[in-house]
């Protein structure tokens, strides 16, 4: 399997024509679409964690990392707004100072 970029990997999900919900929650077949196995590795908000919500996406076969980021109200559960709200990132490791 060729090594696809974040970007091509994006553009594959935009022309499945799939939803962003079913995209956010992994309601799709990565390997159906050709992008070989994916998995979430991490996922923040909803309730009583806020009103930021997002989920990171890994392809594995193209060691690609992808976010979606939406918003979440309890009376209306998690939206999201355009294909913009998706993109490559890249782990990071930080490290931080607190006092207790």
């Amino acid at each position: 399997m060729e090594k696809l970029t974040g970007e091509q990997i994006i553009n594959k999900l935009k022309e499945s024509e799939m939803t962003l919900d079913d995209f956010a929650y992994g309601d799709y077949n990565s390997k159906e679409l050709g992008l070989g196995e994916s998995s979430e590795v991490k996922q923040h908000g909803g309730e009583d964690e806020g009103s930021n919500w997002f989920s990171v996406k890994y392809f594995k076969d193209h060691d690609v990392y992808i976010k979606i980021t939406g918003f979440y109200a309890s009376h209306v559960g998690t939206d999201f707004y355009s294909w913009d709200d998706v993109f490559e990132v890249k782990p990071k490791e930080k490290t931080i100072t607190v006092y207790e």
